[in-house]
């Protein structure tokens, strides 16, 4: 069906209008390809799209990155754990991914000190584990962050003065990357709609119908916001949708690949709780735990489970914190508990299940199908190396003759919002002189310009216009011109979209953002047409599910099978 504009008496909000208009050139234009799913890889596919000139659109039945993509360690890195497995050209891969990614965006990754602290028999574990880095280092990690160092006891401790004494044995300091996932995969997103790919929000492609002609196929999708239904035209189907691809009504279920779900739990820390002064990698038997710098807080995780249930908005486990807890307390002098934990949250990784059926390991290496029905798959991978994913799926869905003519130019797209961190010090230093901006706190500027890049000083003028200069949270430097810059230009489109994966505030307050969200509610209504009853029905929708999605269970509960190999992002 087209959907026809509404009359100009009813006009719709700017980003509604906007929505609306997308809606109806789905419905309307036949397209070169159609992308399901809208985490980092159906992102990337976009772009990478776009950037071989090719139309091409997006349908996500949630908001952008509202899944796996917003729920990783939000770490772009080799995979150190691969180096154990012997999988270096994975390493590698990745290891390139990382310097592009830097170069890319470099406003939302940053290269971050980790320190390696090494316990067990005295010579003997540090010799294996930088062994383990110096090879890290031969395939790519110097590039970015130099030759990691050894550290003697004394220099360990002063970089994590929380450590346990006993046993250790020194440490290595060496470099990762560190990154805002949900805000990345939404400027890979936001790029690919400036150079002229269509990406809509709130709709489900349910299935494929009859096709006109041999060479399209006839999507057809369901708009959630106002329950109307589309057939959109395409000459290609791309299925990205991770994990959901596992789920029982999934539109293309079947096919050649197995997915299998696996879990992982973080939990989300103040910074002064734990007083280190760098991050830490932490091998425990059979994976590897992460201590996360984040600007307030430590990101501490990842658990590694089997899971089975809905996709949508996962939760971690009581057992999940309690195994978290037990490492933190067992590698560091912090006697961590439940009280400590502001918030917790979980992703699903899409692993591919092995042939024979295992499910003792499964793959995290990705792979690209064309089903019986024509449907081009991508599943599997790690966001570090989702553009390579893209260009992958992008190649299928052109094929080998095509791709060669029309080859990816996303290695070297710089995403909305780049600037280098000498362009980054500038723009922050000129919002400093600003008084409403540096009244926020000492480093508003600065986390503002690595949130935005160089949209923060567009923000700072519409806060200017729109009197919302003040800070959205008491003692965080947050705007509340952000949330009305998400619903115009990030195509915020409820609460959770701007708590959760813009400011990414729901799992580091408390209380979910309980004393704010009326004020959220008001600001986005105002750009959105909502009256004060909707508003009302926002919040309290809001506040249930992030209560359930980002609370921290109770201790306990039965642990499931842990997955032999998966990676840690």
């Amino acid at each position: 069906m087209t959907i026809e504009p509404g009359p100009s008496a009813h006009r719709l909000p700017a980003p509604l209008e906007r929505r609306r208009a997308d809606l109806a050139a789905l419905a309307g234009e036949t397209w070169d390809v159609v992308i399901v799913g809208g985490g980092i890889v159906g992102a990337g596919a976009l772009l990478d799209a776009v950037s071989r000139g090719m139309r091409a659109a997006l349908v996500e039945q949630d908001d952008i990155a509202a899944g796996t993509s917003s729920r990783s360690s939000r770490l772009i890195h080799g995979g150190l754990r691969y180096l154990e497995q012997f999988r270096f050209g994975l390493v590698r891969e990745a290891l390139a991914e990382r310097s592009r990614l830097l170069a890319l965006a470099p406003h939302l990754v940053r290269i971050e000190p980790l320190l390696f602290p090494v316990y067990g028999l005295p010579y003997l574990s540090k010799a294996f584990y930088d062994a383990g880095l110096i090879l890290y280092d031969i395939l790519g990690a110097r590039r970015d962050g130099g030759w990691h160092r050894r550290l003697s006891r004394v220099e360990t401790l002063d970089l994590a003065p929380t450590l346990r004494r006993q046993g250790l044995r020194g440490g290595l300091l060496y470099h990762d990357g560190v990154e805002d996932d949900a805000r990345y995969t939404l400027a890979v997103v936001r790029t690919a709609q400036a150079a002229g790919g269509v990406a809509v929000t709130r709709a489900r492609a349910t299935g494929l119908g009859p096709s006109a002609t041999a060479a399209t196929h006839l999507l057809r999708v369901s708009d959630l916001a106002t329950g109307e239904d589309l057939e959109v035209a395409t000459r290609a189907v791309v299925d990205a949708s991770g994990v959901w691809a596992a789920e029982p009504d999934h539109p293309f279920r079947g096919g050649s690949l197995r997915i299998l779900p696996s879990r992982g739990a973080h939990l989300v820390v103040p910074r002064d709780r734990i007083p280190n002064r760098i991050g830490l990698t932490i091998r425990v038997p059979g994976k590897v735990v992460f201590l996360v710098p984040w600007p307030d807080h430590w990101l501490i995780g990842t658990t590694d489970a089997l899971f089975e249930g809905p996709a949508a908005r996962p939760t971690a486990d009581g057992w999940e914190v309690d195994k978290l807890l037990a490492t933190v307390n067992a590698t560091m002098d912090v006697t961590l508990r439940r009280e400590d934990v502001v918030g917790t949250y979980a992703g699903l990784r899409p692993l591919i299940a092995p042939s024979d059926g295992s499910t003792v390991k499964a793959s995290r290496e990705h792979r690209v199908t064309v089903e019986s029905n024509g449907v081009v798959r991508i599943a599997g991978g790690k966001y570090t190396t989702y553009r390579v994913m893209a260009s992958d799926v992008i190649d299928a869905v052109l094929g080998r003759e095509a791709a060669r003519e029309r080859p990816s130019r996303t290695a070297e797209w710089r995403l909305v919002g780049a600037a280098e961190p000498d362009a980054q010090a500038r723009i922050a230093s000129e919002l400093a002189t600003i008084a409403a901006v540096a009244s926020v706190g000492p480093t508003a500027p600065t986390q503002l310009v690595a949130r935005h890049g160089t949209e923060a000083p567009a923000i700072v003028a519409l806060g200017a216009e729109l009197d919302l200069l003040r800070p959205l949270v008491p003692g965080r430097v947050f705007l509340e011109a952000e949330v009305a810059w998400a619903a115009r230009q990030e195509s915020a489109l409820s609460l959770d979209d701007v708590l959760a994966r813009r400011t990414r505030l729901a799992p580091e307050l408390p209380d979910r953002g309980a004393s704010i969200a009326p004020r959220v509610a008001t600001i986005l209504g105002a750009e959105l047409g909502w009256g004060e009853a909707r508003q009302a029905l926002e919040v309290q929708n809001y506040l249930a599910s992030a209560r359930r999605e980002f609370a921290v269970p109770p201790s306990g509960g039965p642990e499931p099978t842990v997955m032999a190999e998966a990676a840690v992002d």
